[in-house]
């Protein structure tokens, strides 16, 4: 299997006729059809169907489809860091990131990165903790910034002096916003929105056999949507505070939980030497963390 067909099939993916990908690719539709027939046979099954209206992917199709583009994102990333100048600091920082305040430390040293070397660039994902830890694992990311950082033996491990608390987010007529603060037993008989992953780990550990008698009405990856949600009145949302209250738009008021949780951040990257620009980045971040008490 080579690369240039893992991009012809990407191509068509993405194109959704063979017509429409050889035009993309600037190779001619026969050419195309030979390296895709000869991909199928190396994966032994059909990958694609044709219909009226494009190709659509079979089970092992989409399997490849999934594969097929983190193989070229890791091809090129290896071009990218091999063809850099070797005397010169420059070239892209992949950075996983899950969504928390704490990012804008990473923002400050990536600034601070920027002006003494222009021509380092940064590619931020966010996702969910386990996806982003997958990612970076893999290889996809240089940097990795761990919402409540767990112990790792294998891996560099700076952090962060800023964290998160957790808390609910309700509508300003809730009985929940009347409250100073919110216990597991007020979650108890009112619907709430957790986050698929802290449902079971950190708020999962805080809310203890309570978790299993509340309404659990939605679950959600990253807090945005979870927002319109709450506003919509689905139930209390239950994140990190300073995430989704926007004051001037919002009609959600945010309380903590009691007893207080609070989320600790670390950023990780491996025990292997970093490129040169990484290396500047995680320098200019060691210095930003160093120096501050808060955000």
């Amino acid at each position: 299997m080579e690369l240039r067909t893992l991009r012809y099939f990407v191509a068509l993916v993405d194109e959704g006729t063979v017509t429409g990908a050889a035009k993309a690719l600037h190779v001619t539709q026969p050419t195309l059809s030979r390296q895709l027939a000869q991909l199928e046979r190396e994966m032994g099954r059909p990958l694609f169907e044709r219909g009226h209206a494009g190709i659509e992917l079979t089970e092992a199709g989409v399997t490849l489809n999934r594969h097929a583009r983190r193989i070229l994102e890791l091809a090129e990333k290896a071009e990218e860091e091999v063809a850099a100048p070797t005397s010169a600091v420059s070239g892209v920082v992949h950075i996983g990131a899950g969504e928390t305040k704490a990012i804008a430390l990473l923002a400050r040293a990536m600034e601070r990165t920027r002006k003494r070397y222009p021509s380092v660039t940064f590619d931020v994902h966010d996702g969910t903790a386990d996806a982003l830890m997958d990612d970076f694992l893999h290889g996809y990311f240089d940097v990795l910034l761990e919402c409540d950082t767990q112990p790792h033996s294998d891996l560099n491990v700076l952090e962060l002096p800023v964290g998160d608390v957790w808390g609910v987010y309700v509508k300003e007529d809730s009985p929940l916003a009347r409250l100073d603060v919110v216990t597991a037993d007020d979650l108890v008989g009112t619907p709430v929105i957790l986050s698929s992953q802290g449902n079971h780990r950190t708020f999962g550990a805080w809310a203890g056999e309570r978790l299993s008698q509340m309404d659990v009405a939605a679950t959600y990856s990253l807090p945005l949507n979870a927002r319109f949600l709450a506003e919509e009145g689905m139930g209390a949302l239950v994140s990190y505070g300073g995430l989704v209250d926007d004051r001037d738009r919002s009609s959600l008021v945010f309380r903590e939980l009691s007893p207080r949780l609070e989320a600790k951040h670390g950023v990780l990257w491996r025990k292997v030497r970093p490129t040169r620009q990484t290396q500047a980045f995680l320098d200019e971040l060691k210095a930003v963390v160093q120096g501050t008490d808060r955000l």
